[in-house]
């Protein structure tokens, strides 16, 4: 079978392929890859765009400002999928059971948390003292 020498569309490294895998390639309307890497890299490249809302702008900008802040969120709920933690069902506050929220009192420590309704998560975040006497260390 007649092969032919091609550039990757991604890396830009020349390899050679078959002319019917050229062909079939051709038909789809996709572009020619060395390996599945680089075609993996290729599809996904739409995607790494810039955000497009305010709401996703806003959110990239406070990832970027406060990694703290998003690595404590992320080894909580890493903790919750694995079964490690279970949220309180019920806020430390009121008592209300309906949109509970887990409240990070001090990021450098990501498992001293308060779980709180979306009210009383609202006033600890407003408020000047960070309630970390109420707070519970899960670690």
């Amino acid at each position: 079978m007649a092969k032919l020498k091609l550039e990757c569309e991604w890396c830009g490294k020349t390899f050679k392929k078959d002319c019917k895998r050229i062909t079939q390639t051709e038909k789809l309307g996709k572009k020619h890859c060395c390996s599945r890497k680089c075609a993996s890299a290729l599809a996904n490249e739409p995607r790494r765009c810039e955000p497009t809302t305010a709401n996703a702008v806003n959110t990239r900008k406070d990832k970027e400002k406060f990694p703290e802040k998003n690595h404590a969120r992320y080894l909580v709920r890493q903790a919750i999928k694995s079964g490690q933690l279970i949220p309180l069902g019920e806020c430390e506050i009121c008592y209300k059971q309906d949109g509970i929220e887990a409240h990070h009192v001090d990021h450098s420590k990501p498992f001293l948390l308060l779980y709180l309704c979306k009210d009383c998560h609202h006033t600890a975040d407003m408020s000047v003292d960070k309630w970390e006497d109420l707070a519970t260390d899960y670690s």
